[in-house]
C-alpha cells in the first residue's frame, strides 16, 4: 500500500507529498507517526516545510505544522506555497492586522549576507542562510535569519518598534528595532531551561522601550 505521507528534503528544509486518497484526519494520524518514529533522524533544527500532492487550506496547515512540532523537534518558521515563502504563524495563529502589510513582497535572500554587504528592504528580509561580520541587514519589517547572525540587524527602519527579528542563533552583541538598540541578551527566566533544551531560534521584540531576547517556543512573541 502507497504511504499517505512521504518526507523529501530540499535545499531549505522538508516537502511533505500528501495523499490525496484518505481523509485529512487519517493524514494527519500518518504525518505525527512519521515524524514520532524519525525524531531523532530530524534532531533539533528549524525548517522551510513544503506541501506537494493535495490541496489543503491555511487551517490545516496550522493542523500538519502542530502535528510536526508535537512529534519532533523540528520547528516549522516559514511555509513554502505556490512559489511563496510565508511565516508559518500566518497559518491561522495570528491576527490578519499584523501580518498582511509586513509581508508583502518580502525579500528572499536564499544564501548568505556576506561580508561587508548592505542589504535593504521597504518590506520584511527572510536570510535563509547568515549573516557575516560587517554586514549589515536593514529592514522595513521583519527579519527573519536561518542561520547565524555576527552582523549588523535593523528590523523596523527607521522607526517601527512593531517588528521583531527571528535568528537560529545570534552572536552579534547589539541589534535595532525601530528606535531601540541593545544587546543581544536572553531572558535570566529563559537561561536554565535553554541550556536544557539546547539550541534553538530565538525572536527578539520591542517591550516597554527595551528589546526582549527570548525562544522562540516560549517567549512573548508566540502571543503577538
Amino acid at each position: 500500500m502507497k504511504d499517505s505521507v512521504v518526507i523529501k528534503s530540499n535545499k531549505y528544509g522538508i516537502t511533505l507529498l500528501l495523499s490525496k486518497d484518505v481523509s485529512f484526519e487519517q493524514l494527519i494520524r500518518d504525518i505525527c507517526t512519521k515524524f514520532a518514529q524519525s525524531r531523532a533522524f530530524f534532531g533539533n533544527t528549524t525548517m522551510v516545510l513544503s506541501i506537494e500532492g493535495r490541496a489543503v487550506t491555511a487551517e490545516e496547515t496550522a493542523v500538519i505544522i502542530d502535528a510536526i512540532q508535537l512529534n519532533s523537534d523540528v520547528s516549522i518558521l516559514l511555509v513554502e506555497e505556490k512559489q511563496e515563502i510565508k511565516d508559518a504563524r500566518m497559518q491561522g495563529k495570528i491576527d490578519k492586522f499584523y501580518y498582511e502589510k509586513i509581508y508583502d513582497n518580502a525579500k528572499i535572500i536564499k544564501g548568505t549576507v556576506a561580508n561587508k554587504d548592505v542589504v535593504t528592504s521597504d518590506s520584511s528580509i527572510i536570510i535563509l542562510g547568515d549573516v557575516k561580520s560587517r554586514a549589515r541587514v536593514e529592514s522595513a519589517g521583519n527579519i527573519i535569519v536561518f542561520g547565524t547572525v555576527d552582523g549588523e540587524l535593523h528590523a523596523g527602519f527607521p522607526n517601527d518598534n512593531n517588528c521583531y527579528i527571528i535568528a537560529n542563533e545570534i552572536r552579534a552583541e547589539q541589534v535595532s528595532i525601530g528606535d531601540i538598540t541593545g544587546d543581544v541578551v536572553l531572558q535570566k527566566k529563559w537561561l536554565g531551561k535553554a541550556k536544557k533544551a539546547g539550541a534553538q531560534p530565538i525572536s527578539i521584540v520591542v517591550w516597554e522601550r527595551e528589546l526582549l531576547c527570548e525562544p522562540i517556543k516560549s517567549g512573548l512573541i508566540k502571543h503577538i
